[in-house]
């Protein structure tokens, strides 16, 4: 008996679906769905009956998520960056996901490049490690702006005010820094790099919560019997471990708190910012408890 012939590659996919493909949905269909002119073109009774923008979108909308696990070329990639702008609402918002998605930090460098730090304030209660690998316990705040004033306030262990100093950098330095804390430490990325179980769009909203409007001036001055002490909470996960209060020239706002252990990028902020203060502090001013 003569060998059976092998199916082709086509022959195995036809007789797998055994229907016809949608190119304005995207789905494999039984043959029934598809008129005359609809198998010719490709597009069931269904998709038929769309107008003529709604079937445009729907066949862009199945080109993204075709994206999504396949290798795109760089005109792909061009077509891509394009439909991030689409002015379809759903097409835009899809498209910068799977963007997103196959290019996670060339998103976010995108995301970075438009972000310059107005002002900053950033606490920190817990334990971290200097580069000896000794272990202290800290309890300090900093606040910094554009002005590039930098002011340091130091609390013991029941979060009282015990000290406070200021030094004042050029502004070009200043701007340095704010730099650094985006680009290399990540600060923009912080709630969704370490507080999961608060998801947000860092590009649309970098701030789940509203920041007080109170002057800036005033934000870290002596605190008076009746003022709320800043570190009180009543989270039932107890007082954060650092925390980051963030405004940037764009108007974004970010404004979140970390619990449990310090991330190794929020503790170089703290040592970048403590740099400021090395000649005017003993060890003893700078940690708060040696362990």
């Amino acid at each position: 008996m003569a060998d059976k012939k092998k199916k082709s590659a086509k022959q195995i996919n036809q007789s797998k679906f055994k229907g016809h493909y949608c190119r304005i949905c995207g789905e494999h269909k039984a043959n029934e769905k598809f008129s005359g002119k609809g198998h010719a073109a490709h597009i069931c009774k269904s998709c038929a009956q769309k107008s003529p923008a709604e079937k445009a979108e729907d066949m862009t909308i199945n080109k993204l998520h075709s994206m999504s696990f396949r290798y795109i070329s760089k005109t792909d990639i061009e077509w891509l960056k394009k439909r991030r702008n689409d002015k379809r609402p759903e097409v835009r918002e899809f498209a910068r996901d799977i963007f997103e998605m196959k290019f996670p930090q060339l998103a976010r460098n995108e995301i970075k490049q438009k972000l310059h730090i107005k002002n900053i304030s950033f606490r920190i209660h817990g334990e971290i490690y200097d580069g000896h690998g000794d272990e202290y316990s800290v309890n300090v705040q900093y606040a910094a702006d554009t002005s590039g004033r930098i002011i340091k306030q130091c609390y013991d262990e029941d979060n009282n005010l015990v000290d406070e100093q200021t030094v004042d950098i050029a502004p070009s330095a200043i701007r340095k820094f704010f730099n650094m804390a985006v680009h290399n430490h990540e600060m923009p990325f912080w709630e969704a790099d370490f507080c999961r179980e608060i998801s947000y769009d860092p590009e649309i909203d970098l701030m789940p919560e509203e920041q007080d409007d109170s002057d800036n001036g005033d934000e870290f001055s002596e605190h008076s019997e009746n003022e709320q002490n800043p570190f009180d909470t009543d989270d039932e996960r107890g007082e954060p471990a650092w925390s980051v209060a963030a405004e940037y020239k764009d108007g974004e706002q970010q404004n979140i708190k970390g619990y449990g252990s310090i991330p190794d990028l929020v503790m170089e902020l703290f040592f970048d910012f403590d740099s400021y203060f090395e000649d005017e502090f003993s060890e003893d001013d700078m940690y708060i408890e040696n362990i």
